[in-house]
């Protein structure tokens, strides 16, 4: 499914929907669908937030307004990690990622206790932070550079993949979803 959105003043829709629809794809053929009002217009996973029926950017809990800000500021520092100097970028990106493990103990301690659709909202911040992490880690890595002035950072921040994965696998058995 594609997130182009089209709007819905088309002459050839005429159903009474006044808001705006999204163009997909199923088998095969363009369909458009209407965008539910619930679903935040910066979302980042439309398909996923229509299959479970919420968006993590209107957060159910204060929980996941804070883990969707980190993922956010995450990935804001990986994107100013693409520029020569990789230094201040990474400084702020190392910051961000110290700040993970104190989240996944409040999401874990606060898990048993969430409605169903805050647990499905945590699940985007969580995946989006555990691919952040991913790429941090792996094979050439800006912190890598060569750079003697900047550390490698990659065997400081390997253990927070194991950790997100797990908080992710506890978030889908909470909802009762198979694991992966």
């Amino acid at each position: 499914m594609t997130t182009d959105r089209i709007m819905s003043g088309l002459d050839q829709f005429d159903d009474g929907f006044d808001g705006e629809y999204f163009l997909g794809e199923e088998d095969g053929e363009e369909v458009d669908w209407p965008q539910p009002e619930w679903l935040h217009s910066g979302c980042l996973n439309v398909g996923f937030a229509l299959e479970v029926g919420t968006c993590c950017k209107n957060p159910d809990n204060r929980l996941v307004g804070v883990a969707v800000d980190l993922a956010d500021l995450v990935d804001l520092a990986l994107s100013r990690l693409r520029n020569a100097d990789c230094a201040t970028p990474a400084a702020e990106l190392g910051y961000r990622l110290k700040l993970i493990p104190g989240l996944l103990a409040q999401i874990h301690a606060i898990t048993p206790r969430l409605n169903p659709s805050a647990v499905a909202q945590l699940l985007c911040p969580v995946g989006r932070l555990a691919n952040a992490v991913d790429q941090v880690c792996a094979h050439g890595c800006p912190w890598a550079c060569g750079d003697p002035d900047v550390p490698d950072r990659r065997p400081e921040f390997g253990q927070l993949g194991p950790l997100l994965a797990d908080c992710l696998s506890a978030l889908r058995d909470r909802l009762g979803w198979p694991l992966p």
